[in-house]
């Protein structure tokens, strides 16, 4: 099942982007139950994820920073798709839309955009 999130956040596209490419980053925030637990350059070991073994999965990440666009898909045949999207919306904000396909929450994407939007205005934003 597709599902696809939009949230508004108060900071520049590229703080927002950046927050979620950087691997580092991500496993800082990265909303439960899904843990990074290791990295090998584009790609991310995760633990959790609702799925019925809670075994290890691995995905791969694309970040095309020209566009502001962020994509994951599994190593496996099965497991959770994304793409994150991060525009401009007004003078200073952005706004971060997430499409997921193949996850077994269905509140993965929701979940995820608060957890980047209160990264980037607890740590990233000035004030």
């Amino acid at each position: 099942m597709t599902i696809h999130a939009r949230r508004d956040v108060p900071a520049l596209p590229d703080l927002v982007f950046n927050a979620a490419a950087d691997p580092s980053r991500l496993a800082s925030w990265l909303p439960g139950p899904h843990e990074v637990v290791g990295r090998s350059d584009d790609v991310l070991i995760l633990r959790g994820g609702g799925s019925v073994d809670e075994g290890q999965r691995q995905v791969q990440l694309a970040a095309d920073y020209d566009r502001l666009l962020l994509t994951w898909e599994p190593l496996a045949d099965e497991g959770c798709r994304g793409e994150l999207r991060v525009s401009l919306a007004g003078a200073a904000g952005s706004v971060a839309e997430l499409t997921v396909d193949g996850c077994p929450d269905e509140q993965f994407a929701a979940r995820f955009l608060e957890a980047l939007a209160n990264e980037v205005e607890q740590n990233l934003t000035a004030g």
